[in-house]
């Protein structure tokens, strides 16, 4: 039994049993949940878009797919998706699966590449080079573990960073102004809640280029859908910075299982001089560690600067390139390397 492919757009519904399954048996993550994914599709997917499903009973397995070019196929992967969408219930012969995979799919398939591999949550963790696989760092990302007391935790953080916000705290009281951390997770109130993180958004530089989220475009009405949806479960969360009960700063979080993964964060950039996402994760972790339902907190996204401060944790992500023949990755090095002493040669 070989793989079948649809049109997600119109069959993911009726197989989403089947996902969240699979979902379960390989840690459950939540940004593989099938609320998350049908969203994804239905928001960010074209027509081309292709729900692959294994037959094989020994070898469960689903993919969403998209072709790039001919022969060349990947793995659906909005931007709003942090990881890649496959999910394959036998962890064993992974390799022999992807080469199944390759062969059923539409045409004559050359390579697939499947995107943005986290190594603690997939099953190509133990895979290795060779001919027909390549294996591509994508992104180093983080995480904070919660262990011990905010406390301590807070004493272990760089000089500067606990300074400059106990410093910035003391003169938005001189100032006369008041702080408060405000949680959300009543559905009725994420509509609000998106309102204002895209007043946020419009703040910013994202407005420059034109990539705000707001209320009535795609994106926001994608946060708010996947975001009522979670809290129906109690698996949501938006947190935001109340200055003098003006928002100015947010975080949108889903949770699952002792892990909580922040989504989107925004800040008023109109403010000068202050470090509002620091000072809005630094109430969240204060209120998260005496709690004890959060045992980790994933970033997941380019590690930047602000990550540093709050956590030493970090690890590779990647993409992995499947070929269907070895001479495949054999001839995409050689014109590779070939394009590259033609560029240096022409800078020359």
């Amino acid at each position: 039994m070989g793989w079948n492919f649809e049109s997600a757009f119109e069959t993911f519904n009726r197989h989403r049993e089947m996902w969240d399954e699979i979902n379960r048996n390989c840690g459950n993550h939540i940004l593989l949940d099938s609320l998350f994914v049908e969203a994804l599709i239905r928001h960010f997917g074209s027509k081309n878009t292709l729900l692959g499903i294994s037959k094989d009973s020994k070898n469960l397995g689903m993919v969403l797919v998209e072709k790039t070019k001919h022969g060349c196929w990947q793995t659906f992967q909005p931007s709003q998706g942090p990881i890649g969408l496959i999910l394959l219930g036998n962890k064993n012969d992974v390799l022999e699966q992807i080469e199944k995979l390759i062969g059923d799919l539409p045409g004559h398939a050359l390579g697939f590449s499947i995107f943005q591999q986290d190594p603690d949550f997939t099953v190509f963790k133990n895979l290795n080079p060779c001919k027909k696989v390549e294996i591509l760092e994508y992104i180093k990302t983080s995480r904070l573990t919660l262990t011990g007391t905010f406390e301590d935790y807070w004493k272990s953080r760089g000089r500067n960073l606990v300074h400059n916000l106990s410093r910035q705290r003391r003169r938005l009281i001189d100032q006369g102004f008041q702080l408060k951390l405000a949680v959300s997770r009543d559905p009725g109130q994420v509509a609000d809640c998106i309102r204002d993180y895209g007043r946020l958004e419009g703040s910013g530089w994202k407005a420059e280029r034109g990539s705000p989220i707001s209320e009535d475009n795609r994106q926001g009405i994608f946060y708010r859908e996947i975001l009522e949806n979670f809290f129906n479960r109690g698996e949501g969360v938006v947190y935001r910075l109340l200055i003098n009960d003006k928002t100015a700063a947010s975080d949108l979080c889903i949770e699952r299982n002792g892990m909580m993964v922040i989504l989107k964060t925004a800040y008023d950039e109109s403010f000068q001089g202050l470090s509002l996402g620091l000072l809005l994760h630094q109430e969240i972790f204060g209120t998260l560690f005496p709690e004890g339902k959060i045992r980790v907190v994933e970033f997941y996204g380019r590690i930047r600067d602000f990550h540093t401060k709050w956590t030493d944790e970090m690890r590779t992500m990647y993409h992995i390139n499947f070929y269907r023949y070895g001479w495949v990755a054999t001839g995409r090095t050689f014109f590779k390397t070939l394009s590259k002493l033609f560029k240096n040669k022409d800078k020359k």
